[in-house]
């Protein structure tokens, strides 16, 4: 689907629209948001199918062309539009992000060039069904409307719980405002005990000290982010109002939780850079080996300390699903890990992969089916895969089993090629299973670095599609080249090697 769509659109030019008109939003792979990770951007609340409406006298400056190059796609059209439909609306810490997925694009408003934003429509005595919507005064572009048509099931009710759910999301992020937390943090850094009581001592006084004072401070984190000592009600007092909310908590805790999430990003570019430089260097010691070595423990390390977007059903609403498998096909590419993989993964492991990286908001099975489900309609590359075992998985769309079926050809022919060099006599002692030739699920699991499961899977199927056939023993299921079934695509697939190592 969104192949199809995005070849479409390069035949014709970019609509000149509000939301072509905003700021521009780098997008994923998949086609999610790419979110400020350096500044601690997080996204709260998403919801689907919503307008973007221009209220200003005229239509907003016609963007630039984006190249010199005469290809459509690259330039605007001439006719002003001024209406955006079938958006999704992301409200996150920083911006408020509108997304058209089918033609992938996708425009952001920032918290600091917004004057207000307000409640509007919704039911009267004159219009009972009137839209719901979201007035934005903005500095940069005048006044926007923000129209919630109740998400894919089009219900009149749900638009006003999308309305309100989208404005509270905007104001709780205006008045906290995440995007000065930089100068916040700087001064909140200057001001801690364990820096400025710690500078007076010097030797091992001093760091037993800036090491006591770290635990007592993360422990006061601890108790502010989630009410702790600032919310011990008394008996009489207690049942009139309570210290926080629930979402004052959370909020409170993404705030003190922003420091700890730069510093992630902090190390993860660093490793970024330093594999470019390393891969640049031909001559390679032990030292840098061993630093390779730490460099992928901190790495992974990194990795399983959580993602910085996992959004609940509630907070993502009729998109979850959607969003879900788009965010399973980005941590599936990020550091190759389906392609290291050999191009498939057991449901097994990915479920439990993927909520290790996530940390909190744990999926369900069933939500895990759900997405693979809608890889295939969003056209993300991947998809699920059910052999006749049952046994699924999750494949990538440009995995050959032809290529498979022959590399695991290669492995008999090698096999049978180590039997035939071998001058033991068959049965004679000291005699291995390796010297009868063939290959087994263990011998394939070892040399593809495959699960033994997916090895038995990848076997049987290439002995279906006739490139190799097996030997029931008592010692067990050994596969060889099938000689006669194929005889004519094996004779020709070795005479194309053949002609392929001369040349090399």
């Amino acid at each position: 689907m969104m192949a199809s769509s995005s070849s479409s659109n390069k035949d014709k030019p970019r609509r000149w629209s509000p939301l072509t008109c905003l700021g521009t939003t780098n997008l994923s792979p998949s086609g999610l948001i790419q979110l400020e990770s350096d500044v601690g951007e997080v996204e709260t609340l998403v919801r689907t199918n919503c307008e973007l409406r221009y209220e200003g006298s005229g239509p907003l400056p016609r963007p630039s062309d984006t190249s010199s190059s005469s290809s459509p796609a690259s330039r605007f059209s001439e006719f002003w539009t001024a209406i955006d439909v079938n958006l999704s609306c992301h409200i996150t810490t920083h911006r408020i992000v509108l997304l058209d997925e089918n033609e992938s694009i996708a425009g952001s408003i920032p918290y600091p060039l917004v004057q207000t934003a307000e409640a509007n429509g919704g039911p009267s005595f004159r219009s009972p069904k009137a839209s719901y919507k979201i007035e934005l005064n903005t500095l940069a572009w005048g006044e926007f409307l923000i129209v919630f048509r109740g998400g894919d099931s089009h219900s009149y009710t749900q638009s006003g719980k999308d309305r309100d759910a989208a404005l509270n999301a905007i104001h709780r992020a205006m008045k906290r405002k995440a995007w000065e937390d930089r100068e916040r943090q700087a001064e909140k850094e200057a001001a801690r005990p364990s820096k400025t009581i710690a500078a007076r001592k010097v030797g091992v006084d001093a760091i037993v000290t800036k090491n006591e004072l770290l635990l007592r401070e993360n422990a006061n984190l601890a108790d502010t982010a989630f009410g702790g000592k600032n919310n011990n009600n008394t008996k009489s007092g207690g049942l009139v109002s309570k210290k926080k909310s629930a979402q004052e908590d959370i909020d409170a805790f993404m705030m003190e939780a922003t420091p700890l999430l730069k510093v992630i990003h902090k190390y993860t570019r660093t490793i970024e850079r330093e594999r470019k430089a390393e891969a640049n260097n031909n001559g390679r010691s032990d030292t840098a080996q061993q630093h390779d070595d730490d460099t992928e423990k901190l790495a992974a390390m990194l990795q399983n300390m959580g993602m910085a977007s996992a959004l609940s059903e509630s907070q993502s609403g009729a998109q979850y699903h959607k969003q879900l498998a788009r965010q399973l096909v980005d941590f599936l590419r990020q550091n190759d890990k389906l392609t290291k993989a050999g191009g498939m993964m057991t449901l097994t492991d990915v479920y439990c992969l993927f909520n290790r990286a996530r940390g909190t908001n744990l999926i369900s099975p069933e939500d895990l089916l759900k997405a693979l489900g809608l890889m295939k309609e969003l056209g993300l590359g991947m998809s699920m895969r059910s052999f006749n075992s049952g046994v699924l998985v999750i494949q990538d769309d440009a995995f050959d089993d032809e290529v498979m079926a022959r590399k695991l050809t290669d492995l008999a022919s090698s096999a049978m090629k180590h039997k035939s060099d071998t001058n033991v006599p068959l049965g004679q002692t000291g005699t291995t299973l390796t010297d009868v030739g063939g290959i087994t699920v263990i011998d394939v699991s070892r040399a593809l670095k495959l699960p033994a499961l997916l090895a038995n899977e990848q076997l049987q199927s290439a002995e279906q599609m006739g490139w190799l056939c097996r030997d029931e023993t008592i010692e067990g299921i050994r596969y060889f080249p099938n000689l006669f079934q194929s005889a004519a695509s094996w004779v020709l697939y070795l005479f194309e090697k053949e002609i392929i190592e001369k040349t090399q």
